[in-house]
């Protein structure tokens, strides 16, 4: 069984855990997104990752994150990036239903994996550290602290695989 993980936004990671612990890790694919420099999700670069990882027929479970709007000030978001956010969630949601993996897919509260890890309060970088013990083969991909994008989409993967698996 495979399991697949989107840590949902323009920063965001896809990675793939199976049952015998191997994994992959992959920064989400963006565009140009005109002429100010912004750039948005790429769905034909996410399907052809999807399809590279999961061959047709396999046995699969796909989680990203319950994204919301929710602009707070206090902690830098605005209501362009928040807007960002839901663009790249409905980029996401139409590449697994034009691949047709909808039945498969779970949709996770923030809350419910990091609990299962023990990450609620933690900063960002428990979640590398944590992604590096479980996936010690996935140091090249997680050697920088910006890589935290790439350890919480490992994360999420490894929860669904155990939810799945239970």
């Amino acid at each position: 069984m495979i399991a697949a993980a989107i840590d949902i936004g323009i920063t965001g990671a896809v990675a793939f855990v199976d049952s015998r612990g191997t994994c992959a890790v992959h920064d989400l694919p963006t565009l140009p997104d005109g002429k100010d420099g912004r750039r948005r999700l790429d769905g034909r670069g996410l399907g052809e990752l999807l399809r590279n990882h999961i061959p047709a027929g396999e046995v699969c479970v796909i989680a990203f994150e319950d994204v919301r709007p929710r602009p707070n000030p206090n902690r830098g978001t605005s209501i362009v990036t928040e807007g960002a956010l839901m663009r790249s969630r409905g980029v996401v949601e139409g590449v697994l239903d034009c691949l047709r993996l909808t039945s498969r897919v779970r949709v996770v509260q923030p809350q419910t994996w990091k609990r299962h890890f023990g990450l609620l309060k933690a900063e960002k970088d428990a979640s590398r550290t944590k992604a590096l013990q479980l996936y010690p083969s996935a140091a090249h991909a997680l050697q920088r602290k910006k890589d935290h994008n790439r350890a919480e989409s490992l994360l999420i993967a490894h929860h669904a695989l155990t939810v799945e698996m239970a």
